[in-house]
């Protein structure tokens, strides 16, 4: 059932389904509540039509549409705040505390219903970043710090986060393209990269080209996919001492490769941004960022432009 969710991941056809919820509808009553022109509805219906998310049935000379199974009509019901179920305040420091939990206990699916519980209050990619899964991990290793937990629940912990925020970021609809592209990695040393593939994910749904290059990658490798490339914006984390080292060397070969080549910029965030900030502008960084909020709200629109930023990225799902 995994391509129900790619369907709710584009804007429209998320618009579609959710009128659905209330019953069959033909194409002229999905344009009139959806705001769609009709050959967009149509081409958007026969999509999700040979999918089997939908089925047709004609009544006299019109034709209705539905969902395809119980099955399919549960799934979007879940994602997209069942009119059954309306919840209109959630606790996001209960439900992050109980979401790391269960994560270091290794239960998936509980953290699953909690994220579908956030879900349903339609909660921006942004709210479910921030409030949930970042308190979430942060809990998680001050447990691995204080040896509450060991490094192998850390690593669940991690593990499911990491598929968690692949099942948000599939559901959350990207903007139209900006026409920009972003590079985003870890340093040699550096392995963390939950906080960063936050970044990533955002920035993709707000329509830049994202291109994530992982954790621990060698300095001289990521020299050369910048180089490759060519980013409108490079960003790099590290969020422990372990990797500070490697993070300078490619901080200091990015500045050297940037006075040779086309400039660009450089930004570094991580949970020790604040403590090694200065050390990190001397090494060439051109902003230090320690979090994704401000890193929205205090650096993007400097490539953006703040009207554009100032949409939350709950509008951009329902942007057209």
């Amino acid at each position: 059932m995994h391509y129900v969710y790619e369907e709710l991941g584009e804007t429209s056809r998320r618009q579609i389904l959710a009128e659905l919820r209330s019953g069959p509808k033909n194409v002229s009553d999905l344009c009139v509540s959806t705001g769609l022109k009709q050959p967009n509805v149509s081409n958007h219906l026969a999509r999700m039509r040979t999918r089997g998310i939908v089925r047709a049935s004609r009544m006299g000379r019109q034709v209705y549409y539905s969902f395809g199974s119980p099955e399919i009509e549960g799934i979007v019901r879940t994602v997209l705040n069942s009119p059954d179920r309306v919840a209109t305040v959630i606790d996001f420091e209960t439900l992050s505390r109980e979401y790391a939990r269960q994560a270091v206990q290794g239960d998936e699916t509980a953290c699953g219903e909690i994220l579908d519980q956030v879900f349903r209050v339609n909660a921006s990619l942004l709210e479910i970043y921030e409030r949930l899964l970042t308190p979430a991990m942060v809990l998680v290793g001050n447990w691995w710090k204080v040896e509450a937990i060991d490094e192998g629940q850390e690593h669940m912990a991690t593990a499911i986060t990491e598929r968690m925020m692949a099942r948000a970021s599939h559901i959350t609809g990207p903007m139209r393209r900006v026409g920009k592209t972003v590079l985003l990695g870890c340093a040699a040393g550096s392995h963390h990269t939950v906080g960063i593939r936050m970044i990533c994910d955002f920035l993709r749904m707000r329509g830049w080209r994202t291109l994530f290059l992982g954790g621990n990658v060698p300095t001289r490798s990521f020299v050369a996919n910048v180089q490759a490339h060519r980013p409108d914006l490079v960003l790099i984390s590290c969020n422990s001492e372990a990797g500070l080292e490697g993070t300078i060397e490619l901080l200091q070969m990015l500045s050297e490769f940037r006075q040779r080549k086309r400039m660009f910029p450089v930004g570094i965030g991580g949970c020790i941004a604040a403590e090694y900030g200065p050390r990190y502008r001397e090494a060439g960084a051109d902003f230090v960022c320690e979090s994704l909020r401000a890193f929205t709200t205090d650096i993007l629109p400097d490539f953006e432009g703040p009207e554009r930023v100032r949409l939350s990225d709950r509008e951009l799902i329902h942007d057209n």
